[in-house]
């Protein structure tokens, strides 16, 4: 069960920030306003806390997003910027984040009362928290509706070509294997399975000029059952997010060690891998790679998201969240690596049967899991059960990864708006309603022109690297990287490697910036396959990366003008503490902390 704040004998401050034994009702003081602050919910044990960060940073962006990503941007030399990202920018932003939440215990607006100026950084995050909720859970969709295909006792509908979508283009994997068709018939034939994806899930249109309507019932269906599942994973918040994550954090490994040896023994799976691991380094003089890959460290590590804060604001005030920081980032890279060795083993299969090469044997984009892993579960016996099991894995890391982002963003509207966080259920089951109605425009036949929008520029890698770059200044430079080292050590007991405080001050914003302005500077409109997406589709895109982006200086302006002075004087005020965090750094050193006394306070 989850800790209780305050039981029957609780605890306040006296003036000199001693806790002494006085009773006071259920509740913390408040030192900025002497209101009463309702209880905190922390998880119920270490193992769970670090379950459902795992479970925040292994999900669809290892299993989904990396192998696509990969292909669709060279390979082995995407490989080479995606770890120097997760080096410089991943490792030491995720921890940052963790530790922020956890020495706060506030989420990620409420938390950069540290330093008030850069409180748009949190305002930001929860922007991209809100377009990442509404567009990602159309992934968890699209494993619904395969899943439900796999209860048959027929072949598997992508597995042979008497469907109603096929067309005479089609040909089956078996008749390719067994070599009854001429190499260069072939090259003009199509896989079932890409069929059943552009034909039957998707029913694409040309265009966004041709959005169509909601004909595809099935796919609404499956909608409204992934925003149901995920309505009953946090509509009790903390309490039941935790409980979940014993589940969803663990299985996906199962079922990718399995894909993992049936992809490496198929004939061809070394070309797929050799792809794969050898880079192109002319592919490096693309911008594009460069920022995909610093997308990609902050999809997969969950970097502002809101996440991390949120869940970093559940913990124990004295769990050791550096180790757990190590072992987070080193899970979450090894598992996008041993995903792409299978995806990438079985590409090498189907471009050997197909007599293609492994860069054109599908479309690359977010469809290429669900084409590449179902027709490798295929080829085992019992292909049913192998394909079922594998997507709900899907399904189980869609729910961790949607679920994680939207409890972010809950935590944010909750410590802002008293009645949210006093009916949070109703409010939950409001928001996910609302999200559900926005997210329909995924399922029409121009849905997937929508997706790509959301995807290449409203969660994109420009928003996140910038809202990145802006959170190490403002720890690394304008709050002090020295002052928040004394924090972490007042929570571990110990100061972090000093290779931390070098990213926040130097590296991370080096690189971010770098990669950014070198975006901007070879930036070319949004292309996807053959369609060029028409100037004012680029034009919506760039309104709605700018309107997370534009948090920051925004609120930095709106907090420069509440203060009266010269400039120099405003800055000083605007970046000074409030609230219980101004009391802290008034506490002598030989006292406990605030914040560590807040906590034991709440434990009792």
């Amino acid at each position: 069960m989850v800790k209780e704040s305050i039981q029957k004998s609780d605890y306040k401050l006296n003036d000199g920030g001693n806790a002494q034994a006085e009773k006071v009702p259920l509740a913390v003081e408040d030192s900025q306003n002497g209101e009463t602050k309702t209880k905190r919910d922390t998880w119920s044990s270490t193992t769970e806390s670090f379950l459902s960060h795992l479970g925040a940073v292994i999900g669809l962006g290892n299993i989904w997003r990396f192998p696509y990503i990969t292909y669709t941007y060279g390979g082995g030399a995407f490989l080479i910027p995606y770890v120097m990202f997760a080096v410089l920018c991943g490792f030491p932003m995720l921890f940052l984040e963790v530790a922020l939440g956890q020495y706060t215990r506030e989420g990620a607006v409420k938390a950069w009362n540290l330093s008030p100026l850069m409180k748009g950084i949190g305002i930001g995050c929860g922007v991209i928290c809100l377009y990442s909720c509404i567009y990602y859970i159309t992934v968890m969709a699209w494993g619904i509706f395969y899943l439900v295909h796999t209860f048959t006792t027929r072949p598997l509908p992508w597995m042979h070509c008497d469907n109603w979508w096929n067309t005479n283009s089609c040909i089956t994997y078996d008749t390719l294997l067994n070599g009854t068709m001429s190499v260069n018939i072939s090259l003009h034939k199509e896989l079932p399975i890409i069929e059943f994806w552009d034909r039957y899930v998707l029913r694409k249109s040309v265009g966004l000029e041709n959005m169509g309507s909601l004909d595809n019932w099935q796919m609404v269906l499956s909608l409204i059952a992934a925003w149901v599942l995920i309505y009953f994973c946090i509509f009790k918040g903390v309490k039941s997010t935790g409980k979940v994550v014993y589940f969803s954090a663990t299985f996906p490994y199962v079922v990718l060690a399995i894909l993992l040896v049936r992809g490496c023994t198929l004939p061809g799976a070394a070309e797929g891998i050799r792809y794969y691991l050898q880079p192109n380094l002319t592919k490096l003089q693309d911008p594009n790679v460069w920022v995909q890959a610093g997308s990609q460290v902050c999809y997969s590590y969950a970097i502002c998201f809101t996440v991390l804060v949120a869940f970093g604001s559940y913990n124990d005030f004295h769990i050791d969240c550096y180790r757990h920081t190590i072992i987070l980032t080193t899970s979450c890279s090894m598992t996008s690596f041993i995903a792409g060795f299978a995806i990438f083993s079985v590409l090498g299969n189907l471009a050997e049967v197909t007599h293609k090469n492994v860069s054109d044997v599908v479309a690359s984009g977010p469809g290429l899991a669900f084409q590449i892993y179902p027709a490798g579960l295929s080829l085992l016996p019992l292909p049913h059960l192998w394909n079922a099991l594998f997507f709900l894995m899907i399904i189980t890391v869609a729910i961790d990864s949607q679920f994680c982002c939207l409890e972010g963003f809950v935590t944010i509207i909750c410590g802002s708006w008293k009645w949210a966080n006093r009916n949070r259920e109703l409010f939950n089951a409001c928001l996910c309603s609302s999200l559900l109605v926005f997210g329909l425009v995924f399922m029409t036949e121009g849905g997937i022109y929508v997706f790509e929008i959301f995807n290449n520029y409203a969660v994109s890698g420009i928003a996140l690297l910038f809202l990145a770059t802006m959170q190490s200044i403002g720890i690394g430079w304008i709050y002090g990287a020295d002052k928040f080292y004394e924090h972490i050590k007042e929570m571990i007991g110990y100061y972090p490697s000093a290779f931390l405080k070098f990213c926040w001050v130097i590296a991370t914003p080096t690189l971010t910036t770098g990669v950014f302005l070198f975006f901007l500077i070879k930036y070319q409109p949004l292309k996807i396959g053959e369609y060029e997406y028409p100037g004012w589709a680029n034009a919506i895109g760039w309104c709605m990366c700018l309107s997370s982006c534009i948090c920051v200086p925004a609120y930095a302006v709106y907090q420069l003008l509440l203060y009266p002075g010269t400039l120099r004087e405003r800055y000083r005020r605007a970046t000074a503490s409030i609230g219980k965090f101004e009391k802290r750094n008034s506490i002598q050193k030989d006292t406990p902390s605030l914040m560590e006394e807040e906590y034991i306070v709440q434990s009792i």
